[in-house]
């Protein structure tokens, strides 16, 4: 197995959320952005938790816990009132883009490097 075609799959899916949060500040906003990223969020968390327990990630844990605080703020998000403040949806696609990011660089990159040295084992 190629070790870069491991974790193309994850990009792409990253690149898709990073796109959904960025809808969020779209005018006039359409409150199913919402809805569509918790969904996309959810599919991208189940296939990396599988991933990362198929693969015996030993963090997989500390990672999982952290998906599921993604989840818990997007739920609170979707119970607030879909005719959003404009001021609103910018600081929430904000908070939602940093969260990401923060993660895709963080914790995801240490998912990363894991792959990378087992695959070339």
């Amino acid at each position: 197995m190629q070790k870069t075609s491991d974790l193309i799959w994850q990009d792409t899916q990253h690149q898709v959320l990073f796109e959904l949060i960025e809808k969020i500040k779209e005018e006039p906003f359409d409150p199913e952005i919402l809805t569509r990223l918790k969904l996309y969020a959810e599919h991208h968390f189940i296939l990396e938790e599988a991933y990362m327990l198929e693969l015996e990630y030993p963090h997989a844990a500390e990672h999982i816990d952290a998906h599921d605080r993604f989840r818990e703020e997007l739920e609170a998000m979707l119970e607030t009132d879909p005719t959003l403040h404009r001021a609103l949806q910018v600081s929430l696609s904000d908070f939602l883009y940093q969260w990401l990011k923060l993660h895709v660089l963080g914790i995801d990159k240490q998912l990363e490097e894991f792959v990378m040295n087992s695959s070339s084992k």
